[in-house]
């Protein structure tokens, strides 16, 4: 078993402890932070040490590092730590859910992320430091870029996403369409034509009844 570092102590920091120590070949051993964040010695009753002073007490060549940083600036924080990481030497191991369904040649890059319950269909790529959530759909053939977030979507197939894109809970992309660069789709989003760079689409929200809950009485 291999030891592991984490870079991060907020809720994505928590479940990559989770899922790294339950379901991988690793053991997490250390939490990290930049120096101007830490403030608690330890965190889920493991050292939290400096970023920049990571190399002295756990060496690249002993420990592998994984960034668990969120979606701030469109992923584009957690992309530049993924590179001041890789520049001090350590290796940024992918996770792949062993309750994952994915083909037996899928190949997981440095810093991604796929969780249980996703459905990663034959010829499907998905770049590095990409974090994918539960019961995502990838369909055949599809391509979905670097430092992209994809909370639970259903993806047709041959659908390219684009480097930093972030797509939300049950948004949907129809077959043979790319989405641009760092795009943000809203939660419920239906996308069904390719889109630009940098653009935003949102799904429509509930509204409320103008009937209350107690005259309902069919429930």
């Amino acid at each position: 078993m291999k030891d592991l570092v984490i870079f991060g102590t907020g809720a994505f920091g928590d479940l990559a402890h989770y899922y790294f120590q339950h379901d991988s070949g690793y053991s997490v051993t250390a939490f990290v932070l930049d120096s101007a964040y830490l403030k608690e010695p330890n965190f889920k009753g493991l050292p939290v040490v400096a970023f920049e002073e990571v190399t002295t007490q756990f060496p690249p060549s002993r420990y592998d590092m994984f960034v668990a940083v969120g979606i701030q600036k469109v992923n584009r924080q957690r992309a530049a730590k993924v590179a001041e990481a890789e520049a001090k030497g350590y290796v940024l191991p992918g996770f792949l859910s062993s309750k994952a369904k994915a083909p037996p040649d899928f190949a997981i890059k440095p810093n991604s992320f796929v969780m249980e319950g996703s459905f990663v269909q034959p010829y499907v790529e998905i770049g590095r430091d990409t974090i994918v959530l539960g019961n995502a759909h990838i369909g055949f053939r599809s391509r979905i870029g670097d430092h992209c977030w994809l909370t639970t979507p259903v993806l047709g197939e041959t659908v390219t996403v684009g480097d930093y894109t972030f797509i939300g809970i049950n948004a949907t992309v129809v077959s043979n369409h790319t989405i641009g660069k760092s795009n943000v789709i809203g939660a419920g989003a239906l996308i069904h034509k390719d889109t630009k760079d940098f653009e935003v689409y949102q799904g429509h929200a509930s509204v409320a009844s103008k009937v209350p809950s107690h005259r309902l009485r069919r429930i």
